[in-house]
């Protein structure tokens, strides 16, 4: 018996809204990702990110709007989650851990079965070497890359990570980020929230939110001259000329929004469980996005004229 693959369909969220009281945390929020797909979400703290987290978790749910993966409600799909500080047994040893963790996850599987699935994660993350050290042992970096192994155990079909690189060097934070690259290819969804500017250019695509709104959602290596800046950090900077609204209504209008949801799917590779042959697949597209409504482009004209004032 062995573990499913993940199931194909692409994550989207369509017009959701998150209130506190009076207070919009999140507001309208449209976001489409492809099975494949590598997502940097970026944005100043009180940007609305931790909340956008739980909304795709299915921790909270929107007061309008939805969030579906695969046609279905995010809920009905168990979403793998990495928070920033690694909940990890340190005096366990790697292997131990994975044990423990496949007992509880995939008690259907006959424990020659499971100790398989172990290796095969570990050798994913790079850490078959360290099967047998115990956790209080490694690095930074190497203690987040079983974290990200405990969440590969059941395959899911999404994967989100919470500043995964903070308080690593430079160098570390682009290996965690090429394996995160590498996990999407096997045909998941990767949103990754980080303060690190260094590898976003490895995502496929860039969510930059401020204040709940989203004023980016496209290729990451066309954002600067989207911002008119000449660097990723420099896009923070840059938010500052306008008010929110104001950006998030320039991105409403902008042809880069359509051209980006458009984007056809990527053709993966997926590997089956346990190491079996890798067999192509192809992931339905997702639906053509409606343009601006009167009432949006209203909006949005009248945040440009305020903008002027």
């Amino acid at each position: 018996m062995s573990v499913p693959s993940a199931p194909t369909g692409p994550l989207l969220l369509e017009g959701v809204d998150v209130s506190a009281g009076d207070f919009k945390i999140l507001q309208g929020v449209s976001l489409a990702l492809h099975p494949g797909e590598l997502c940097g979400l970026i944005g100043p703290s009180g940007a609305g990110k931790s909340t956008l987290i739980k909304v795709l978790l299915g921790l909270r749910s929107p007061d309008s709007g939805k969030a579906s993966l695969g046609g279905g409600a995010v809920g009905d799909t168990a979403i793998g989650y990495v928070p920033q500080d690694d909940a990890l047994h340190r005096t366990l040893k790697v292997g131990q851990c994975l044990g423990f963790a496949a007992e509880l996850r995939l008690p259907e599987l006959p424990a020659e079965a499971r100790e398989a699935r172990i290796d095969e994660v570990l050798s994913q993350v790079d850490l078959s070497e360290r099967k047998d050290l115990r956790i209080q042992r490694l690095s930074g970096g190497q203690r987040k890359r079983v974290s990200v192994a405990l969440e590969l155990l059941t395959q899911p079909p999404v994967l989100v990570l919470d500043e995964p690189t903070s308080g690593l060097d430079p160098g570390l934070e682009a290996r965690m980020m090429g394996l995160f690259a590498e996990v999407a290819a096997t045909g998941r969804v990767v949103l990754v929230a980080t303060h690190a500017m260094q590898s976003l250019k490895l995502c496929h695509a860039l969510c930059v939110l401020v204040r709940g709104r989203v004023v980016y959602f496209s290729r990451p290596e066309e954002a600067p001259a989207y911002f008119g800046v000449n660097s990723f950090a420099g896009i923070f900077e840059a938010l500052n000329t306008h008010a929110p609204k104001v950006w998030s209504a320039q991105w409403m209008q902008s042809p880069a929004r359509l051209d980006f949801l458009r984007r056809p799917p990527p053709a993966l590779a997926v590997r089956s469980p346990l190491g079996a042959p890798a067999t192509a697949q192809h992931v339905a597209p997702i639906l053509e996005p409606s343009r601006p409504s009167a009432a949006e482009q209203l909006a949005a004209l009248k945040a440009e004229l305020a903008s002027k004032r």
